[in-house]
């Protein structure tokens, strides 16, 4: 499942990225592995969400980390080349693109939570992905525009997310 998901990213990303400004967008890009691996890291013991291999990927990518991994260095640096690559200029065209793709995100991770190739655990769930997904675009947006805006900005919302939550601290 998450093998055909990554496959279905590359061939947009072939097709509608803007790879010829990829060194614009390669800062985005680290932040936003960062805060993957950050949420890995943190909550290695309490997952919100975690991925379970299906179908092939039990051979290529047999644990959740692996399948996190895979997620931040294959298939993030496709998404972003086309997400701010195509980012409209107008304020309400960026609301809308960052609802779009958070639409799309929303799509996938539905199918895989049908597929069983994701759980929720300690109270999350699809529309708190949905809105994680909202705060991670619009954070993608600023963090290009002004990166420490977006840096403090996801601090708060990790204390946002720790006190909502109350995962224990590692």
């Amino acid at each position: 499942m998450q093998t055909s998901f990554s496959i279905f990213f590359i061939i947009i990303s072939l097709f509608f990225g803007v790879w010829n400004r990829w060194k614009e967008f390669y800062p985005t890009l680290l932040f936003w592995i960062i805060g993957h691996l950050l949420y890995g890291t943190l909550l290695n013991h309490y997952k919100f969400w975690e991925f379970r291999p299906v179908g092939i990927d039990k051979l290529i990518f047999p644990t959740h980390t692996i399948i996190g991994l895979k997620i931040a260095f294959l298939t993030y640096p496709f998404i972003i080349p086309v997400f701010l690559g195509r980012l409209p200029k107008l304020l309400s065209f960026k609301i809308l693109w960052i609802i779009f793709w958070s639409l799309i995100f929303e799509g996938v991770e539905f199918i895989a939570y049908l597929n069983k190739s994701i759980t929720y655990n300690y109270g999350w769930s699809l529309l708190w992905s949905f809105v994680f997904n909202l705060v991670t675009y619009i954070l993608l947006t600023i963090h290009h525009w002004k990166p420490w805006i977006a840096w403090s900005l996801s601090f708060i919302t990790i204390i946002i997310l720790f006190i909502i939550f109350q995962p224990p601290f590692p």
